[in-house]
């Protein structure tokens, strides 16, 4: 439920800051979270809380990563160019601050869902770049990334709600490493399996936004992404609503510095190549074809 206090935000001074003190009222911590640092106890500035009127405020005060992600976020809703980019990530509102720690203001994908499932998905072949210390690289090589390095995406979590027993199944980073060549395609139907049928509903139009992000992706040349996720939400009470969302920041590059491309489109193409097999009920397995780019029947 509500809690019995408003949180204030201090007005601020850079580009997003609300204009004047306004009253925010807490529903209570993220509880839609899938992947990614969780708080492992009550805390008075969680890492995520959310608003009544939609909105999800991301703790972002515990490096220098939060300032990247920050800078991310204003630079693509700012002035500077990377407008065809906000379609793909969250509303960005504002930065503001709650009990002397910094939030970004973001819009909260799962808003308005009756039964929200939700999947953050790993994009793109490698989790680091050439110009990072090689202390960061040895540390990342030693990260366990599951089919990434091939397929070019890794499930980090999931959630789905099922309607038979009105109760919500979770998938956790382990379930997600258990992917392989073989079984991805079947592994991800699980995410869009209600215990009744596979939502195919959604899967048209979530593949048009994949082919949508690639194609804005690949045609840009300002900026890399590097460990970002797609945040894939439907709602498991409501037939065709879904989002899809970009998330996760704290990494990019500028092209103008870095020569790496973490390869994203790869990921992107054997995603979009395994909806649609999905979608099409084929009755054959997907499996990895080496060295095609995609799976084959």
């Amino acid at each position: 439920g509500e809690s019995s206090h408003p949180v204030r935000s201090r007005r601020g001074g850079d580009l997003f800051a609300a204009e004047e003190e306004e009253e925010l009222r807490v529903l209570g911590v993220f509880s839609n979270q899938i992947a990614g640092h969780k708080d492992k106890k009550p805390t008075d500035t969680p890492s995520f809380f959310t608003t009544n009127d939609g909105k999800l405020f991301k703790n972002i005060s515990y490096d220098v990563r939060g300032e990247r992600e920050e800078a991310f976020y204003k630079s693509v809703f700012g002035a500077d160019g990377l407008a065809g980019f906000r379609r793909f990530m969250p509303a960005f509102y504002k930065s503001t601050l709650y009990r002397g720690v910094k939030y970004l203001c973001l819009e909260d994908a799962c808003f308005g869902m009756k039964a929200p499932c939700a999947a953050d998905i790993k994009v793109g072949t490698v989790d680091f770049y050439s110009l990072d210390s090689e202390e960061k690289k040895k540390i990342h090589k030693k990260k366990k990334l599951g089919i990434a390095p091939i397929l070019g995406f890794r499930f980090a979590g999931a959630k789905v709600y099922k309607v038979a027993s009105g109760e919500t199944e979770c998938y956790d980073k382990k379930w997600g490493l258990s992917f392989t060549t073989v079984n991805a395609a079947q592994k991800t139907e699980t995410y869009f399996d209600n215990g009744r049928a596979v939502r195919r509903d959604i899967l048209p139009g979530l593949i048009r936004d994949l082919v949508d992000l690639r194609r804005y992706y690949t045609s840009q040349t300002q900026f890399w992404l590097c460990r970002s996720s797609l945040l894939v939400v439907y709602d498991g009470l409501t037939d065709g609503l879904f989002r899809m969302k970009m998330i996760d920041f704290s990494h990019y590059a500028s092209q103008d510095i870095s020569s790496d491309n973490t390869h994203l489109e790869i990921g992107l193409d054997n995603l979009v190549d395994i909806l649609s097999y999905i979608h099409e009920d084929r009755t054959r397995d997907w499996t990895w074809a080496e060295g095609s780019g995609k799976g084959q029947e």
